[in-house]
């Protein structure tokens, strides 16, 4: 009979070596799929327990004063453990932890079978957003009850290993097989386990109708499109008014099928105004604040006009999250609203679809074997059994496998290949099929531009879109008409290359096919890769130089970046080593055509019969061919054939090697561009978004997207939310001016605003900074002045990751969240958690940055002011959304600080104040002035919320 003994520690630190011992102990014993046993114990670490530890535990040294010392209970854990396997949430450090302590005590250190939850509950569940105890636990409806405490983690971690094994026992034997000859690569000690399951199941197969094997694989059966949505054709389809009337306007109707519906009467008139604009075949921008419902008042209007005119409509977000809002939110409840079907579809660049043939030829043979390449594998084969997309937002692949995703994900030579034994599988042809049958395509930014680019056979031909988070796209276009290089990713692929089997450079397999053929081309291709490698280092040092030997500036993410100047002699020279690295580059393609031309004809032959390695390295050298042509075309324009109304800018990382520098490109405009092959080609547009206006117009926007002999219809939709209650937006006087006091005070002086505040708030606070070393120095300072009670999670210092640090954040009573570019938009911290928004400055772009600098340039040159037509209107919108960010339903409540005394002393501030909602109170007071105003401003908002509560 089998023992797992489920193991949980809190130490009072995370270094035994340096004196951080344990001061909670506890585990759970498993057998036959139930606990059957218990154990815990606080532990005398003979030290205090530090606050930060004593915070997140509740644990106090009254707890361990008169508790045993770990020698004395080693027995007992020393004979649980007795012939049992390990198990623990993150094994390592509980496993490192319980050595160090035996060892310390006389013991010989546990060297049995491991089994760490976190690495089983990536694989057996991959589509979970976290793998944390708590959030799993949450997931799984298993109780635990003190997160943090030794003996609640140990039984969620048994009761969470219980579920992981009964996740693995309804895999597919095929699935399970797979998974096998992957566990010698894993940390945890799995192979026995899952030798015993197989001979289980092998005994005793279970066919399942929802599960289709193909070459080795098991995966999710996928149905016929046509099946997926019975639709009635002889629907009757009513016109807007018509629908307005019956449902969203009719209480008892609404009460049917929305108990929780609220009739918005700016929903209202946004159905109303779009239907117009679609009737009068025109363009309609509409601004709809926060809570007016904007979603489904453009689905509404675009799937009765789909229907009724029998045409396509595309709708195109910026980020993922509104697109799955979307899909798993507003499309079921804009299906309970209609009176007949509509069919929907998800479309996404095919970067984002998994290459069947690609991974089942990775999972035969990896040029690259390493851990995290094993689980992502593992977690892929378990994850076919479940997705009918193969879309890789589904997937939480373990950290740092975008070069991985890379290899296996869908590309234009995925397809091209006629006689790919996937084919009739494949998701992304299946996502255009898909498409092709739907009412409305759910799409993105991105890939109306890479549509636009190949002329547009993307997406199916349409002529009615709708743009939400409008305020992107001159943003997404730019950088989608742009071009990028770094030095990595071409010597990774002569890397991946050099360290495959093979003799000389070519995989043994394909050598056979014709050797002395095949010999000539690998010494050739040998020679080429080392010269060229040895020319493109030397490039990336000359960039390196380029930028670091003159005027640079950082721009917000800490980057050096730098404007290339094509006259520059210095530049120039660094074209004559680009011609050498061409001449080599050219040689590089014609061989492996040459090679790839040479395997053609020889599959031809009749008397040949390619195996079906050889066929997998044909494909192989199919990828390389590509991807090494994309990086060509990228270095040729961005090097050698430069595009005069282009920018063109260096990055560089400050603390990287000299070769980790990135080359790129972006127009400076994209007006002509977006009017002559964008617009133009569409019959009805709706461009929507919570910021479209600057000081109420909608000037801004309609001049930067190219739309001024367009016929252009406008609209502001008013939020519903009681400003005046809500929320308050404060300046203090007391703060210096940067232009006057210097950064280094400025940054003093803010890290003291909001340590103030903090101190009224209780945390709740997300702070918003416009670069990220202001954001890094005034962390520094913050560290120093908060105590342990508080929690700053700071981006880039703890992590890059939006998600990561939310939830971070939100875990804390008294937190504080420190963000850059991306925190200004998209983030959305519900209810209480978020109580603050300080805006350490005005969020004007910085003036080195290649892209903004060039479009000043261009303005000043047509003799208009840059700051009035460019900067500024960028910084009010970021302004407004970065405000949104506080209020976005109407139960959300707190105040907006800004530091940044522009907003005041200045001409143009107005244009910040103006363009939020005039209800708002607008304080300018010392900060000793504000924190009593912020006190009675919460204390009022916490008597209301009692009042409600009683109530």
């Amino acid at each position: 009979m089998t023992r797992f003994v489920v193991l949980d520690v809190e130490t009072t630190g995370v270094a035994f070596s340096k004196g951080d011992r344990i001061i909670q102990l506890a585990y759970a014993v498993v057998e036959n799929g139930e606990i059957t046993d218990n154990y815990a114990t606080y532990l005398n670490p003979d030290r205090a327990i530090p606050p930060f530890i004593k915070t997140l535990t509740n644990i106090t040294d009254e707890h361990v004063v008169h508790a045993p010392t770990f020698d004395s209970i080693a027995p007992t854990l020393l004979q649980a453990l007795e012939g049992a396997y390990f198990v623990a949430h993150n094994v390592e450090f509980d496993l490192n932890f319980i050595n160090d302590e035996l060892i310390h005590a006389g013991y010989t250190p546990f060297q049995g079978p491991l089994l760490d939850t976190v690495e089983l509950a990536r694989i057996a569940f991959p589509t979970e957003d976290s793998f944390r105890l708590s959030e799993l636990s949450e997931r799984f409806d298993m109780a635990h009850t003190t997160p943090h405490r030794a003996d609640s983690d140990a039984n969620a971690t048994a009761l969470l290993l219980m579920e992981i094994f009964q996740t693995f026992e309804t895999l597919p034997l095929l699935t399970l097989q797979q998974l096998e000859k992957l566990t010698p690569a894993l940390k945890s000690d799995l192979g026995a386990w899952l030798s015993e399951l197989i001979a289980k199941k092998t005994g005793h197969p279970h066919f399942t109708e929802e599960i289709d094997t193909y070459r080795g694989l098991a995966f999710k059966k996928q149905r016929l499109i046509d099946e997926e949505e019975d639709v009635e054709t002889s629907e009757v389809v009513p016109t807007v008014d018509t629908l307005l009337h019956q449902t969203l306007m009719n209480d008892m109707s609404m009460a049917d099928k929305m108990p929780a519906y609220e009739l918005r009467e700016g929903q209202i008139d946004m159905i109303r105004f779009i239907d117009k604009v679609f009737k009068e075949d025109s363009i309609g921008l509409i601004e709809a604040g926060t809570g007016t419902g904007k979603t489904l008042g453009y689905l509404i209007p675009a799937a009765i006009f789909a229907k009724r005119s029998n045409e396509q409509v595309v709708i195109s977000t910026e980020t993922i999250q509104l697109q799955d809002q979307l899909l798993k939110n507003e499309l079921s409840t804009l299906k309970k609203v209609l009176p007949f079907s509509i069919k929907t579809a998800l479309l996404k660049g095919r970067g984002h679809y998994l290459c069947l043939q690609k991974f089942e030829n990775l999972l035969h043979k990896d040029p690259m074997p390493s851990y995290d390449r094993t689980l992502s594998k593992a977690q892929i084969l378990v994850w076919l059994t479940m997705t009918d997309s193969g879309d890789v937002e589904e997937l939480n692949l373990a950290s740092g496998n975008t070069r991985f995703w890379y290899e296996i994900a869908s590309d234009a030579k995925s397809c091209a290949n006629p006689s790919c034994p996937w084919f009739t599988r494949c998701y992304y042809q299946r996502a255009k099929k898909k498409a092709k049958q739907a009412d409305l395509i759910i799409t993105n930014h991105s890939l109306l531009f890479t549509d636009m680019v190949a002329d547009h056979q993307v997406i199916p031909k349409y002529a009615t879109l709708i743009v939400d988070e409008a305020h992107h796209l001159e943003e997404t276009a730019t950088r989608q008409l742009g071009e990028k290089l770094d030095y990595l990713t071409i010597t990774q692929v002569l890397n991946d290359v050099t360290s495959r089997d093979k003799v000389e450079w070519l995989p043994e397999a394909i050598m056979k096919l014709a050797p002395e053929y095949m010999q000539e081309k690998a010494e050739n291709i040998t020679r080429v890769s080392t010269d060229f490698k040895q020319e493109w280092n030397d490039l990336f040092i000359q960039m390196n130089h380029y930028v670091t030997r003159g005027t640079a500036g950082k721009n917000e993410t800490g980057r050096l970046s730098k404007i290339i100047e094509l006259s520059d002699q210095k530049w120039l020279n660094v074209r004559e080593t680009a011609a050498r690295c061409e001449h080599l580059f050219k040689a590089l393609l014609i061989t492996i055509h040459d090679i790839i031309q040479k395997i053609d004809d020889e599959f031809e032959q009749d008397e040949v019969h390619p195996t079906n390695e050889q066929r997998r390295e044909r494909e192989w050298l199919h990828s390389i061919l590509y991807q090494i042509e994309s990086q060509y075309m990228a270095f040729n324009h961005l090097i050698l054939q430069p595009q005069e109304n282009d920018v063109y800018w260096l990055e560089v990382e400050t603390r990287g090697p000299k070769q980790s520098i990135s080359i790129q490109s972006s127009p400076i405009t994209v007006a002509d561009r977006l009017a002559d092959d964008f617009f133009t080609h569409k019959k009805r547009i709706i461009l929507t978004s919570a910021t479209l206006t600057v000081n109420n117009k909608f000037n801004y926007m309609i001049q930067r997207l190219g739309l001024e002999d367009f016929p252009v219809k406008t609209k502001q939709v008013a939020s519903p939310f009681s400003w005046s209650d809500q929320v308050a937006l404060m300046v203090p006087e007391d703060m210096p001016l940067i232009q006057d006091a210097g950064e280094e005070a400025y940054i003093e002086a803010a890290a003291l605003q909001i340590y103030r505040t903090a101190q009224v708030t209780k945390g709740k606070m997300l702070v918003l900074f416009t670069s990220y070393d202001m954001l890094k120095r005034t962390y520094a300072h913050l560290k120093d002045m908060l105590d342990d009670s508080f929690m700053i999670v700071a981006q880039g210092i703890h992590t890059k990751s939006r998600s990561k640090l939310t939830k971070n954040f939100q875990q804390f009573e008294q937190s504080i969240l420190l963000g850059t570019s991306s925190f200004w938009e998209g983030v959305d911290i519900p209810g209480s958690d978020l109580s603050c928004i300080l805006m350490a400055r005005l969020p004007f772009s910085p003036p080195n940055d290649p892209v903004f600098k060039k479009r000043s340039d261009s303005l000043k040159e047509q003799g208009d002011s840059p700051f009035m037509k460019l900067a500024l209107p960028q910084a009010v919108i970021r302004f407004k959304q970065g405000f949104g960010r506080l209020i976005r339903r109407s139960t959300d409540k707190g105040v907006v600080i800004v530091l940044d005394r522009r907003l005041v002393t200045t001409r143009y501030g107005k244009s910040f104040i103006n363009s939020l909602p005039k209800e708002i109170p607008f304080i300018q007071e010392s900060m000793d002035v504000l924190e009593d105003h912020m006190t009675d401003w919460f204390n009022d908002l916490q008597e209301n919320e009692n009042r409600s509560e009683n109530t």
